[in-house]
């Protein structure tokens, strides 16, 4: 009898050995904050918790894992993914967070765009025209990529106002639209969803945009030495999800289309 209870035990041991470290069933926590459509905190907006997220809970319950969202803000979960104490974070730029697991697979592309009230006619042509601008409204800490406009912003200049705190774009934008700012700088996809959201799309046009686009990903906490595996199974499960038609889907749950589908 204990012979046979030994053999079962090795023949269990061998068995685990032999699966996919994956197999293993983990819950994931990861950071999120509110940067719709992307990134979105669900007491915000009906329960979603943005595309970037259905995505990875969708791939990672096929390999047995869960996922529990920790709400923070952006630098705050770059700091706790970066330091091991949670496994990752959305809506991330590898210029952002250069030693963070990415998935080979990019999960949307982001360009920095300015926004304007209709009857505006100023239009963003570079830094002569910044300064031409009254008032422009930015979020604190964030990085607009393009290093001409970040040079700007950081010179602190008297006409930028930099905001912080709770619902930061919302703030911008309602003060956009009682005309005491000339433009507001977003992402063109966060900036429209949230106008959308507001029901004041037909107030505000895209008034400029910067030439630079760049990618967007979950990123993976470089302490955990399970990341490559995730970062991986994220990557191969958004190919399957575009092939089936399943990807769509999520992105139609946001009004957006297929990055890669594009022109």
């Amino acid at each position: 009898m204990q012979t046979h209870s030994m053999k079962k035990y090795i023949s269990i041991f061998a068995l685990a050995l032999a699966l996919p470290l994956s197999a293993s069933a983990d819950t994931l926590r990861v950071a999120t904050d509110e940067w719709c459509p992307y990134d979105c905190i669900p007491s915000q907006n009906n329960g979603k918790v943005g595309y970037l997220g259905d995505m990875l809970v969708a791939a990672m319950e096929k390999h047995g894992h869960k996922v529990e969202f920790v709400e923070v803000s952006y630098s705050r979960g770059l700091t706790l993914v970066r330091e091991g104490k949670l496994d990752a974070t959305e809506a991330c730029f590898r210029e952002e967070a250069p030693d963070f697991i990415m998935p080979p697979t990019v999960q949307g592309i982001s360009n920095t765009t300015f926004f304007s009230l209709k009857d505006n006619s100023w239009r963003y042509t570079g830094t002569d025209s910044l300064k031409q601008a009254k008032m422009i409204g930015v979020i604190k800490g964030y990085d607009y990529v393009e290093p001409e406009l970040m040079n700007y912003i950081n010179q602190h200049p008297d006409n930028v106002l930099e905001i912080t705190g709770e619902k930061p774009l919302e703030r911008l934008l309602e003060m956009l639209l009682a005309g005491r700012l000339t433009t507001v700088i977003e992402d063109k996809s966060v900036l429209e969803y949230k106008l959308q959201q507001m029901g004041k799309s037909d107030q505000v046009t895209v008034s400029g945009t910067t030439p630079v686009v760049i990618d967007v990903f979950t990123g993976f906490s470089p302490a955990n030495e399970k990341s490559k595996i995730y970062a991986q199974i994220l990557s191969d499960e958004i190919e399957n999800m575009r092939r089936t038609g399943e990807l769509q889907e999520i992105l139609s749950n946001y009004g957006i289309q297929d990055w890669k589908s594009k022109p």
